[in-house]
């Protein structure tokens, strides 16, 4: 069985939990998560990129822009899924999704969009709020300043 965080389980029942497992959003890949699932990783990735704003560029470990890109195409997927569910289900979760975007927020500028449209070869017109922000510091930084 999955962990699922205490901040999730705080706001849906068993019940609800199990509702939104029966409507999984299919993904590129042939693969299928459900909106839990993508919330999950969508602050697992907030968290990341925050925590290598403090190493340096050269620390193997850190995500680059195209990893940046990776993020911000889930919370996408992120958004749709919220958007699939019923409303009550979906205003329950999106408590949880909307931490990890003050998280993001938190540590990341305002942008034209026209970096990260050029990095992950997409229109960003139309595109959610997160596609116009980027980290203010730390390795995706400076990879950016390339653009």
């Amino acid at each position: 069985m999955r962990e699922i965080p205490a901040e999730i389980r705080s706001v849906l029942t068993d019940d609800e939990i199990s509702d939104i497992a029966e409507q999984p959003l299919a993904l590129a890949d042939g693969t299928e998560s459900d909106a839990i699932d993508l919330a999950v990783a969508w602050t697992l990735h907030v968290r990341k990129i925050d925590q290598d704003r403090a190493l340096p560029w050269s620390d193997r470990s850190v995500w680059t822009e195209h990893d940046l890109a990776g993020a911000l195409f889930l919370r996408d997927r992120v958004e749709t899924a919220l958007n699939n569910l019923p409303s009550t289900l979906a205003t329950k979760l999106r408590t949880y999704v909307d931490a990890s975007d003050e998280a993001f927020r938190s540590f990341t500028i305002d942008d034209s969009g026209e970096r990260m449209a050029k990095i992950a070869s997409v229109d960003v017109a139309g595109r959610g709020w997160w596609w116009f922000r980027v980290p203010d510091s730390g390795p995706i930084a400076q990879d950016l300043a390339r653009y």
